[in-house]
């Protein structure tokens, strides 16, 4: 009898790992092109919630992949800024030095008791650089204010040249020096050094479409419980209400998901909430939803002896994620995630994501696909286990020796 037990175990452990390896084997991936590149540099690469809805949540399975199949290094950068310059007005440069193939040496005066940015006028120049900023009160004595500090696309396709931001920890020096190093480039042309008003604003969220909106009335609680469902998983991290109707209104709210757990080998069903906020005639009807991920959530809102809010739209929007990416003008690139044995990469380039300027030029994830294989995401060769017949062979197999240890152990249990 012991024996007998021990086999089928054998059995039932077999059966379950092939079961395993053949849902393994179906695991879904997404692939996608990024769209031509214009000049060599740094590029935001917007990653769209089609890809998004397939990869881990972190992103730590998202890739780039040049046409060699080569990984090209990034990093994610998940809130975006762009600075605007206007009323631009020149600082005096008091001096210009340059030692040929070594550094570029430019020292102004501003008029400020304190000061903590500058902005450059550089005339296109296809490249990065590098400078440091030192600072004195008397031409004579230098102190260092910033080390290795970075310019990146200073190049305009509109205008002959590009206004660049550099900030830098508070000072009170009259006099700052800016020195490029030009041992491995050549050196810039840098027009005029001065202050401008720059803004700072925040690219646009994406908003993502539901599949169904389901509102229903309910009279027994009075409340009111809206169902959203999405066509696949998605990252929320906002909804916003337009309502109609009435005029005046404060109703609290909350958001929740359905999940499962097992009470004493009973699979029960449970509300797990996402986050709690209130509904406002005097204030803005957008909200923020924080961890969310998935197809589908409920919002409740409590109506009291009030009549039910008549909401007119409800809007979903996801924050625009980057991933920060040194492509070439022709090069062409394409991006995968989908793999949940991939953990984040370990990039040069993240370390040095303080100094690259956040307004840099972007491009986009087009033609995104889904599919069930590794085919052309890992290498450019194809292994023989990744070819779609050995697969199909493979899943057949299983399925022949699955059949067979199942007629085993219904002659087991039989016995």
């Amino acid at each position: 009898m012991k024996k007998k037990q021990q086999n089928m175990n054998k059995i039932v452990r077999l059966v379950v790992l092939l079961l395993a390896t053949a849902s393994f084997a179906q695991q879904k991936q997404v692939t996608a092109t990024l769209s031509p590149i214009a000049v060599d540099g740094l590029y935001k690469v917007q990653i769209p919630h089609k890809l998004r809805s397939y990869s881990k949540q972190d992103m730590s399975d998202f890739r780039i992949w040049d046409a060699n199949k080569n990984q090209v290094p990034y990093f994610i950068h998940k809130d975006d800024k762009e600075s605007r310059v206007s009323n631009f007005s020149a600082y005096p440069i008091i001096s210009k030095s340059n030692v040929p193939d070594t550094l570029s040496t430019y020292i102004f005066s501003h008029p400020n008791k304190n000061i903590d940015k500058a902005v450059l006028s550089i005339a296109n120049y296809q490249g990065g650089k590098s400078f440091n900023l030192q600072g004195s009160n008397n031409l004579k004595q230098w102190f260092g204010i910033a080390n290795n500090k970075q310019l990146y696309n200073l190049n305009s396709a509109k205008n002959t040249s590009v206004y660049k931001v550099i900030n830098f920890p508070l000072c009170s020096y009259k006099y700052l020096k800016i020195v490029f190093n030009d041992i491995h480039s050549l050196p810039i042309n840098l027009l005029s050094i001065g202050t401008a008003t720059t803004t700072v604003s925040r690219s646009a969220m994406e908003e993502i479409p539901a599949k169904s909106t389901t509102i229903t009335e309910l009279a027994s609680t009075k409340q009111t419980l809206i169902h959203l469902k999405f066509e696949h998983p998605e990252i929320i991290d906002k909804l916003e209400f337009k309502i109609a109707a009435p005029e005046l209104f404060n109703r609290r709210a909350r958001v929740y998901v359905l999940k499962e757990k097992e009470v004493k080998h009973e699979v029960k069903t449970f509300q797990k909430e996402i986050t709690r906020f209130v509904i406002h005639s005097n204030s803005e009807q957008s909200f923020a939803i924080p961890s969310f991920f998935g197809k589908e959530f409920y919002i409740e809102i409590e109506n009291q002896d009030n009549p039910a809010l008549s909401i007119n739209a409800l809007h979903f929007f996801q924050t625009t994620w980057y991933a920060i990416a040194n492509l070439k003008q022709e090069g062409v690139y394409t991006a995968s995630a989908g793999d949940e044995k991939l953990k984040a990469p370990k990039y040069d380039i993240s370390s040095f994501r303080n100094n690259i300027s956040e307004n840099l030029p972007k491009t986009s994830i087009v033609s995104v696909k889904y599919s069930t294989t590794n085919k052309g995401i890992a290498k450019a060769s194809t292994s023989l286990w990744q070819q779609p017949w050995f697969m199909w062979l493979c899943i057949g197999l299983t399925a022949l020796i699955i059949g067979y240890f199942s007629m085993n152990l219904i002659k087991y249990l039989k016995a």
